[in-house]
């Protein structure tokens, strides 16, 4: 049986290694064991369609693109990230994905799901709001509760968002194995808004604490009705220290704060509001 080889310009496969999100060594070992990409190759460059469906896998590219006369310009990717170190994230083929799998839930659940048939009004409500007005509207959906383990906290602000109509999704990677994980340096949590089917994004691998806390910032992340991508520019790093400090008031409400806030233990702390350390010093630093 003959097979049957399609032709692929070397511009693509350039471009599929300079996009891929595969490390290094494991780059080298792909270009390696890919026989057609060795030029001394009788079929350099054509490989079987099964060949190239195999390449495009291991490196995390559609499919399709290897077949197109030129490199495809990515999609601009606009969303509200949180990093690490909360700053604009680098938007690798592993986010993509990631973003990607969300927008097609999120799609799916307000087609499909005949539970979002109505605007969600708090959608937006606190735009332009200060911290103190910010933070009476995170306080008039949300009730904040004390449990004993940060999973516990977690679990129950994430089914408080979800009966008010907010999708809260968590993966700690891209596709079905674990073969692609997604760092938390590179993405802790972000936002898809809509107005019938706002959806949060958790980073699965983040610690409990770092949920909670990227929870109620991605929630006021929609009570100001902003789901554009951070450019680093001031304004943008004054809208995430506003959102920070509004997320630490309600995880540490002033009055309960002062009562429990013990200076030589920070920890212990930390463990009663389910926050970490560092939030806890700089909550303390706020109120002086």
């Amino acid at each position: 049986m003959t097979e049957i080889r399609v032709d692929v310009r070397r511009e693509l496969i350039d471009w599929a290694f300079e996009i891929t999100d595969l490390p290094p060594e494991s780059q080298h070992k792909a270009l390696q064991d890919t026989k057609w990409l060795q030029e001394n190759f009788t079929h350099y460059l054509q490989p079987t369609v099964k060949q190239l469906g195999t390449f495009a896998t291991r490196l995390h590219i559609p499919f399709g693109d290897l077949l197109l006369d030129k490199p495809p310009k990515l999609e601009d990717i606009r969303l509200a990230f949180r990093t690490q170190e909360n700053a604009p994230a680098q938007v690798s083929l592993t986010v993509r994905d990631v973003i990607y799998e969300m927008q097609r839930k999120q799609a799916w659940f307000k087609e499909n799901s005949q539970i979002a048939t109505h605007r969600l009004a708090f959608i937006g409500s606190a735009a332009g709001s200060d911290a103190n007005e910010t933070l009476k509207a995170v306080n008039r959906y949300l009730v904040l509760a004390h449990f004993s383990s940060p999973r516990d906290l977690f679990k129950d602000l994430r089914n408080q968002l979800a009966e008010i109509g907010i999708l809260v999704m968590q993966k700690g990677g891209a596709g079905l194995g674990t073969n692609r994980p997604l760092e938390v340096s590179e993405l802790r949590a972000f936002v898809l808004l809509d107005d019938y089917a706002p959806l949060i994004f958790i980073n699965q691998k983040d610690s409990y604490t770092a949920r909670i806390f990227s929870l109620i910032h991605e929630f006021i992340h929609i009570l100001h009705g902003m789901d554009e991508l951070l450019s680093g520019n001031d304004r943008d790093i004054d809208e995430e220290r506003h959102i920070n400090k509004v997320t630490a008031a309600f995880l540490m409400p002033t009055p309960e704060f002062k009562v429990h806030f013990d200076r030589n233990n920070v920890d212990r702390t930390a463990r009663f509001f389910g926050v970490s350390p560092q939030a806890v010093a700089i909550r303390a630093q706020s109120l002086d």
